[in-house]
């Protein structure tokens, strides 16, 4: 009987230790030497598990990209109780919403989109998922908000988070630095609750 393949195991560890070479060296410096050691393989093996450079880039931006979408169709779809709740998941346990790996990768393709047509393609669908989603979560909270309140509140709120969770790997001890950015989102979301009153 032949032996199950690996292949299937084997991509998934190389294309987790790409991720890992992007987050700590850059896409420039995750060379596929620092893969193969990162996956514990010989290194022609990448080429015969994943593919060249190419395919190597291609299959981790779409993976980013679907594991973000399902982040944010879960945010979309959880029942907050009200805007404590989503601030802090956002701000002050973000442990679940994202990574320190994550936000390197983001970071790194956001730099080579700008060359790179596949890449901002899909960069640019996972940001307009972003932006939908949290206009779904704000759409639900203040249901008597204008659309077009809700659209710029959730860019406003979609910046503190991503400039908060960019500096997270640094300023994870500094609870002063999440409160300030718990704090920022929260004077945002009073425009939705002073419209709802009008």
């Amino acid at each position: 009987m032949p032996r199950p393949s690996i292949k299937h195991e084997r991509r998934e560890d190389i294309l987790k230790a790409y991720e890992r070479c992007i987050a700590l060296y850059g896409l420039e410096g995750a060379t596929q030497k620092r893969i193969a050691e990162e996956a514990g393989i010989a290194r022609p093996l990448l080429r015969h598990h994943v593919g060249n450079n190419e395919e190597l880039l291609r299959e981790v931006v779409k993976r980013y990209t679907d594991r973000c979408r399902t982040s944010m169709q879960e945010l979309a779809a959880y029942p907050f109780s009200g805007e404590d709740e989503l601030l802090a998941l956002l701000f002050l346990d973000n442990s679940d919403m994202t990574s320190p790996t994550d936000t390197m990768i983001a970071t790194n393709l956001i730099v080579i989109a700008q060359t790179h047509d596949y890449t901002k393609e899909l960069m640019t669908s996972w940001f307009d998922d972003v932006q939908l989603s949290f206009e779904k979560v704000l759409s639900a909270l203040y249901q008597n908000a204008k659309k077009d309140m809700i659209s710029i509140i959730a860019s406003g709120l979609i910046g503190i988070y991503f400039n908060h969770d960019a500096l997270f790997p640094i300023k994870k001890n500094d609870k002063d630095f999440q409160q300030r950015s718990y704090q920022a989102a929260k004077q945002l979301l009073l425009s939705l609750q002073t419209q709802g009153e009008v």
